[in-house]
């Protein structure tokens, strides 16, 4: 579902123009506003995107310009607190991971320490692995919410004439 567009002269379309500028010639830009649809990658890290009115290698190398920029324009963008949920779920995620291996190898070395010692663990496992198991349904959900936070930005092209807002940090108030 897309939620929508974002004109050429907003914050996001402008950054996304500064990153892909020096990437494609002048010759190969399209006379109007270049549209392109977004999408959080699935590490929530990026953006992955698709570009109409480029020819084909312009289009996938802004394409790729737009995977290297990172959190930078993931942060610029409208979708931004879904990308935060997506990390902050996998994050969590990652945590439960990564304890599950020690605490599984803890169960038979606390044995010598006692019966009820081991019990423990044992348990200790048990809730580390239901907390994996619930966080990784949480992530499941983050990045179903992110895919689905899809949206559309006209992108400025050289010599396109847009209105920037006084008091904005490409038109300083003097």
């Amino acid at each position: 579902m897309i939620a929508e567009i974002l004109p050429p002269d907003s914050s996001f379309s402008r950054a996304v123009y500064t990153e892909i500028r020096p990437a494609i010639p002048r010759g190969q830009w399209p006379m109007d506003a270049l549209r392109a649809t977004f999408m959080v990658a699935p590490d929530g890290l990026s953006l992955q995107a698709s570009f109409e009115g480029l020819p084909g290698p312009a289009a996938a190398i802004a394409t790729q310009v737009v995977a290297r920029a990172k959190v930078n324009l993931v942060l610029a963008s409208p979708v931004a607190y879904l990308a935060g949920s997506v990390v902050r779920a996998r994050r969590w995620r990652d945590t439960f991971l990564y304890a599950l291996l020690p605490v599984l190898f803890a169960i038979p070395l606390m044995a010598p320490l006692g019966e009820t010692v081991m019990r423990l663990t044992m348990g200790l496992f048990a809730l580390d692995a239901l907390a994996l198991i619930l966080s990784h349904g949480a992530l499941m959900q983050a990045r179903g919410r992110a895919i689905e936070g899809r949206f559309i930005a006209l992108i400025p092209t050289p010599g396109l004439r847009i209105k920037v807002p006084v008091g904005t940090p490409l038109h300083p108030q003097g």
